[in-house]
């Protein structure tokens, strides 16, 4: 459990784990340096509770989620390992629900749904398709759209700990958004989801007037930065999905160039139809993307900045 900044609901966080049906665990909290009152939160609680099931490591210094999760799957000795963020939370019944599932198929990751809160009482359900398999089954073609979509959030897995040690899979320390799905994409190219159709875990939210928010240009590029990463990776692991993969970069090269001009970004904008000018060439050659969008694509190609001024308002 990364913990930075979240004395309001770090105690539910950790309660839910103390909860469990399932008694035999370890919980490996890493303050990451929190500058709230987090770190004595946590204190105060485990020494009322006094339960040796939980280990807190406090860092003098922030390293990000990336590097708290890592260094706890080091110090982890169980057989599976688990995610949990410190304002989200688990079911009761999260840990005894996939142990028995990784039990019956024998499998090295499995996965239960999830369900959005918001506003501290909201709830809505992920409503993505329950598909079980590798990486294939959650890349889909929709409307001309290529889509990564996974039925599971990070919090809402558990993994064979073996497994992970021998794949040498670890969260990309210098990567600030879309880590998780680089981590998750990864074990994919060489492993099997499993699922348990029930919602067993709990993604906290903030108000949905605020959770759409417009990036800077090099928060964008970070989903690219994933997909390459990916793509080297299964060109090494599973060349199966290396020609959906090319797929899906062509397609989101377009939209995300397409968002940094609609966010006003129009410099940024031309720097990266420089930077992946084939990828747009290609682009524009895929006949089934719909034909406005292969347009605007000629029209990012012109590098003209008045025209993709334009575009903005389109």
């Amino acid at each position: 459990m990364p913990l930075y900044n979240n004395e309001k609901y770090v105690i539910e966080a950790i309660q839910s784990v103390v909860n469990q049906t399932y008694e035999d665990w370890e919980l490996i909290i890493i303050n990451d340096a929190s500058t709230d009152n987090s770190k004595f939160v946590v204190q105060n609680f485990l020494e009322k509770k006094s339960d040796k099931r939980i280990i807190f490591i406090d860092l003098k210094e922030n390293k990000g989620v990336s590097f708290a999760r890592n260094l706890g799957m080091r110090k982890a000795k169980g057989e599976y390992i688990s995610f949990l963020d410190s304002d989200d939370f688990w079911d009761k019944s999260f840990l005894d629900e996939l142990y028995k599932r990784i039990k019956e198929t024998n499998c090295k990751f499995c996965f239960s749904q999830y369900a959005y809160i918001y506003n501290d009482k909201d709830i809505i359900n992920c409503k993505t398709k329950l598909n079980e398999g590798n990486l294939i089954e959650y890349i889909y073609m929709n409307k001309s759209r290529w889509e990564m979509l996974f039925p599971f959030h990070i919090g809402s897995i558990l993994i064979e700990n073996k497994f992970l040690k021998t794949s040498q899979i670890i969260f990309p320390e210098d990567q600030t958004l879309f880590e998780d799905a680089l981590f998750i994409s990864k074990l994919l190219c060489i492993t099997n989801a499993m699922g348990v159709n029930k919602i067993l875990m709990y993604y906290r939210q903030q108000d949905k007037s605020a959770f759409h928010k417009d990036f800077l240009p090099e928060e964008y590029n970070q989903e690219l930065i994933f997909f390459y990463r990916l793509k080297r990776y299964a060109e090494k692991n599973n060349l199966l999905n290396i020609y959906i993969l090319e797929n899906v970069i062509i397609y989101r090269t377009y939209r995300i160039i397409l968002s940094i001009i609609k966010s006003g970004y129009i410099n940024e904008g031309l720097e990266y139809i420089n930077l992946y000018e084939k990828n747009l060439k290609e682009f524009i050659k895929r006949k089934y993307h719909r034909i406005n969008d292969r347009i605007k694509c000629r029209i990012f190609l012109l590098k003209n900045k008045k025209l993709l001024n334009l575009l903005k308002n389109i």
